[in-house]
């Protein structure tokens, strides 16, 4: 199938990568004055990743180790969907796998700007195959882990799959793919999702919420450009959520129906590239329910817990989305 014939080219070209460092032909010109090296070991891991996901030029790409450092998750954004991102911290006698690559200074500028959690620290990594490349550019992060004192997390099922996909794709040693496995990821607690369902069923259950529909034009103009007025809300699936006005959330969830939005990130796909706004053409259909997966919808669930157990409040339904699960039916 087309999934394993993606995975069987990425990780061809990945062990020619590693084991010649050429460059493709496009890619001749890169010198250490255009370009940098990155290490990724968490969400950075994958060649296809790197490409397809975070759209960036790798020229060149190595899997290998960096010495004194050890893998471990540290507490994440939302505690309900995505609880954890991967982090490194300092150990003698340990070896950190991943992969370098080689990609132009303005991207990787940009990259440095999405990781603004962490610091980027020049370090020699070593291939594979023996081959050292100095000054390697290592996310560590700004907020250093102290024994006793900083906290753990567990990774969201989507999070670690990432990583685990990109460890397999690049072929890394055995010991580390098993490692990866060791692993749980995050299960949302019964207490939680019965606290959802139970918000969900009082929003049904008034009179005062639970005919009111918004199109897509109403939730656009609470876009947080006018919060006195129009107070800032998000939609995920058919219901349209007041954001709690104390939380920061990113900016394209504002005004906007993210159900697309979250799958794109569930599956690995480019938020940039394949979201859609509901002015912008192919925004309709939305995606339908009984079209994802398990997984897909336990995601978009946590997703909307994310909120709701962050002090936002379930204030209608969504018209469209709505209209596109029916249509379904017909």
């Amino acid at each position: 199938n087309n999934y394993a014939r993606d995975c069987v080219y990425s990780l061809r070209l990945e062990v020619e990568f590693s084991n010649t460092m050429s460059l493709p032909p496009t890619s001749t010109t890169a010198t250490a004055t255009t370009h940098k090296w990155r290490f990724g070991y968490g969400s950075n891991l994958g060649l296809k990743t790197l490409r397809e996901k975070k759209n960036l030029s790798v020229a060149r790409f190595h899997v290998g180790t960096i010495k004194g450092y050890e893998l471990y998750f540290m507490p994440g954004l939302n505690e309900y969907v995505e609880p954890a991102w991967a982090a490194i911290r300092p150990s003698s006698h340990a070896e950190l796998h991943g992969s370098a690559f080689f990609i132009p200074n303005a991207e990787a500028e940009g990259l440095d700007k999405q990781e603004a959690g962490y610091n980027v620290l020049d370090v020699t990594f070593t291939s594979y195959d023996g081959e050292v490349v100095e000054n390697v550019g290592l996310y560590v992060p700004k907020k250093p882990y102290v024994e006793g004192s900083s906290t753990e997390a567990i990774p969201s099922y989507r999070y670690l799959k990432l990583l685990k996909d990109g460890a397999r794709e690049g072929n890394l040693a055995q010991h580390w793919l098993d490692k990866l496995d060791s692993f749980e990821h995050y299960i949302t607690p019964s207490h939680v999702r019965e606290k959802t369902l139970q918000w969900i069923s009082e929003f049904h259950s008034d009179e005062t919420r639970r005919d009111e529909l918004w199109s897509a034009e109403k939730l656009d103009q609470h876009d947080g450009s006018d919060p006195d007025n129009f107070p800032t809300c998000t939609s995920i699936m058919q219901y349209v959520i007041q954001i709690d006005k104390e939380r920061w959330v990113f900016g394209s969830w504002k005004g906007h129906n993210i159900t697309r939005r979250n799958l794109l990130q569930f599956n690995g796909k480019s938020l940039d590239a394949n979201d859609i706004r509901h002015d912008e053409p192919g925004y309709r259909p939305l995606p339908k329910l009984c079209d994802c997966s398990d997984g897909e919808r336990e995601y978009l669930m946590q997703s909307l817990e994310g909120q709701l157990h962050r002090g936002g409040k379930i204030v209608s339904q969504y018209e469209p989305f709505l209209a596109d699960q029916k249509r379904h039916l017909m």
